[in-house]
């Protein structure tokens, strides 16, 4: 299953008890669309104690097209990544092993 925009807003808004779905929406995303527009800057985020985005370049290299076999040049290219922080994958690891209730 995957989670939505609009399911994580209502995740967040039943945690928060105050605040609407209305209002959180728009929240959301405006700080994805900052991510995205920092990142497509060249630039990397740090938000400690989750993780860091950032762009990396990806060299030129030779490829194969999986359907006909032939060798195809793949340029260099940018791509976004993404690492957990040390406390992040500690929760993470932890939440995996005990799920939580239904």
């Amino acid at each position: 299953m995957n989670v939505t925009k609009l399911e994580l807003c209502i995740r967040v808004a039943k945690r928060l008890k105050q605040a609407s779905i209305a209002e959180l929406k728009p929240t959301l995303e405006i700080f994805l669309d900052e991510i995205i527009g920092i990142m497509a800057e060249g630039q990397r985020i740090e938000i400690r104690g989750f993780g860091c985005f950032k762009p990396i370049t990806r060299k030129k290299r030779v490829g194969r097209n999986p359907r006909t076999g032939d060798v195809v040049n793949i340029p260099e290219y940018t791509a976004p990544y993404f690492r957990f922080s040390r406390e992040a994958q500690k929760v993470f690891e932890e939440k995996r092993e005990k799920p939580a209730s239904l």
